[in-house]
């Protein structure tokens, strides 16, 4: 999922590729309140889950906010996008 999340925020977000590691925080790769209404919007978009932009604030760093969309997906669709049948 971490691949997922880091492919929006570098794509769709313009968010430096070195600087989005799992361990970096939310203000090292630059996701302030706006970045996380936009990132909000983008994973409701295109993986059909919801969460708040409030949420996405609240997680520490950006493994943090990996796995708070691996737990909002169906694990279905957390296998498919690890490449899993």
């Amino acid at each position: 999922m971490y691949e997922v999340l880091k492919g929006i925020l570098v794509d769709d977000l313009q968010m430096r590729e070195e600087d989005v590691v799992p361990t970096a925080g939310r203000e090292e790769v630059g996701l302030d309140s706006l970045t996380a209404v936009e990132l909000a919007a983008l994973l409701h978009n295109r993986l059909g889950i919801e969460i708040h932009d409030y949420e996405l604030m609240d997680a520490a760093t950006v493994a943090d906010v990996a796995r708070l969309v691996e737990e909002r997906l169906p694990r279905a669709e957390v296998e498919a996008a690890k490449g899993h049948p």
